[in-house]
């Protein structure tokens, strides 16, 4: 997390940033895209499909400017390892549609969602995709289509180990938002408020990722080389067997991205 922009909120934000994340079951979407356009007030994403990419939306709500990214939901029951790597470079890339970075993650549960055992590790290993603390820049963001009291949703978190876990890892940080109801503006008012008193417990940092260092052209043709060097010399202590590395393997192993023109070049 970035802890170059410090301050103290003595008004509200002139800026928010907003990530909506969660997961899916066959039951219930996690209310992402409603709940995007409840909070900016208009019908800017799409709710009749699934979410397959991440989209950003702006707009102006109650003085603030806010920077709205909806991502694909994974399935909450499920590893991430069975979430398409598509939507995981989708869900990992949403930080840098709000730059330089998102000062909150709602992290959006429909309030009538069991949860099952598998429903934690799969959270824990899909954050992970952000490689940021993001528990200490998330609210949990219950949706609802009818209205609920908050000593239900209190009784549903004492039922709830899952929930009690989340709500403890994002310092009790929680919020009701009825996606059925767009009139009420109070509640969007009351979220916004509780996502600035969170900016200013965490002193103003926003969360971005860690980003990967781009290798510049130099290095790259010193990889280039250095690689070509041990094919010729694995080549020559087995001839019969030539090892030919992909791309893949040697720009992986040290976690470093590789400029579009070389990837191109060595395709052709």
């Amino acid at each position: 997390c970035d802890n170059s922009n410090i301050y103290t909120l003595s008004r509200p934000a002139t800026e928010l940033r907003i990530v909506l994340i969660g997961g899916r079951d066959n039951k219930h979407s996690s209310g992402k895209s409603s709940a995007g356009n409840i909070i900016l007030g208009h019908n800017v994403f799409d709710t009749s499909r699934r979410t397959a990419q991440s989209e950003a939306r702006q707009q102006e709500v109650l003085g603030r400017r806010l920077t709205v990214v909806d991502t694909p939901g994974w399935w909450w029951n499920f590893p991430r390892e069975e979430t398409p790597k598509l939507d995981q470079i989708e869900i990992q890339n949403s930080v840098h549609l709000c730059p330089p970075g998102p000062h909150v993650f709602l992290l959006v549960i429909p309030v009538g969602l069991y949860f099952f055992n598998l429903v934690k590790p799969s959270l824990k290993e899909h954050l992970e995709l952000f490689k940021a603390d993001v528990f200490s820049h998330t609210i949990v963001l219950f949706t609802a289509v009818h209205p609920y009291s908050d000593e239900t949703i209190e009784s549903k978190i004492r039922r709830s180990p899952f929930l009690q876990w989340i709500l403890q890892q994002c310092g009790n940080r929680k919020h009701v938002l009825n996606i059925s109801n767009r009139k009420d503006r109070d509640q969007v008012k009351m979220l916004l408020e509780k996502i600035e008193a969170m900016i200013e417990q965490n002193r103003g940092r926003h969360c971005s990722q860690i980003k990967q260092r781009i290798l510049t052209e130099e290095e790259w043709n010193r990889r280039e080389q250095e690689l070509m060097e041990r094919m010729m010399k694995a080549l020559a202590k087995e001839p019969e067997k030539p090892i030919v590395p992909s791309v893949e393997v040697a720009g992986s192993k040290d976690d470093f991205y590789i400029p579009d023109s070389k990837f191109k070049m060595m395709k052709n």
